[in-house]
């Protein structure tokens, strides 16, 4: 007779089955798969421009499930010049019948369990591996609260419908797109075919915003992320990539 721990790991492997099945029929691993473009041969992308981890280590299986399902669906992503990326697009929609389950996620600033919970991590690792290597961002959305796995004003979060991440390939050469989960780590890779000669770092500068005097509760945050290029180890220009503001706690003073 099984115990109830070796009968519920067989059942969460049957239950796995159909959902590697419903991943297989979403998009392409691969944007060279759409018709009329051809795949990229090996050693065409040989330079990393960019690169950046989150860990996902204390995730839950079905995080970490969908994590994965979303990697997926973006490794091998190529941009050419000029070409704007969609995060939602390429993903498609987070629902149980492709295969997304039900894990935590921030909304307005409490967590809550919903289908496709922790590709906000996917689109957070991307966004600062894009910002790493050079890339434009032309759409992202904080979280309604800080997350964990990276530095306030780092995080990026996804909507179906309503919030995007799109980044834009103002390089002059193709780039390509690689994301995997090595072990507990998510590592997200832009590669090219070339060298730029710039270096990229991410600064961030944080400022708490007092709660008017008539509000008890924690003050709020402004945070601003900044992009610093440089050469030969000299700084060359600091950008300002966005400027987050958490509010003060509205919670009264004398309420319970």
């Amino acid at each position: 007779m099984r115990s109830p721990v070796v009968a519920f790991a067989f059942a969460l492997l049957a239950a796995a089955v159909p959902v590697v099945l419903a991943a297989a029929a979403g998009p392409p691993a691969n944007a060279a798969d759409a018709p009329g473009r051809p795949a990229p041969q090996a050693d065409e992308f040989p330079v990393t421009l960019g690169s950046f981890t989150t860990t996902l280590v204390g995730s839950l299986a079905e995080r970490t499930h969908n994590v994965r399902l979303a990697v997926l669906a973006l490794d091998g992503t190529v941009l050419r010049p000029g070409e704007e990326f969609s995060f939602n697009q390429r993903v498609g929609p987070r629902t149980a019948e492709r295969g997304y389950g039900p894990a935590p996620v921030i909304l307005r600033e409490t967590r809550q369990v919903q289908v496709g919970g922790g590709v906000c991590q996917v689109a957070t690792t991307l966004f600062a591996a894009a910002l790493l290597a050079g890339l434009g961002v032309v759409e992202r959305h904080r979280h309604s609260s800080p997350v964990d796995y990276v530095a306030p004003g780092e995080d990026a979060t996804i909507a179906w419908g309503a919030k995007d991440l799109r980044l834009l390939n103002d390089l002059d050469q193709d780039v390509r797109l690689r994301l995997e989960v090595l072990g507990s780590t998510l590592v997200a890779r832009i590669e090219g075919g070339e060298e730029t000669g710039d270096a990229f770092e991410l600064e961030t500068v944080e400022r708490e915003s007092p709660a008017p005097d008539d509000v008890a509760g924690l003050p709020g945050r402004e945070i601003e992320l900044y992009r610093v290029r440089t050469r030969d180890g000299q700084e060359l220009t600091r950008e300002l990539v966005h400027r987050d503001h958490y509010p003060p706690s509205r919670s009264r003073t004398g309420a319970r």
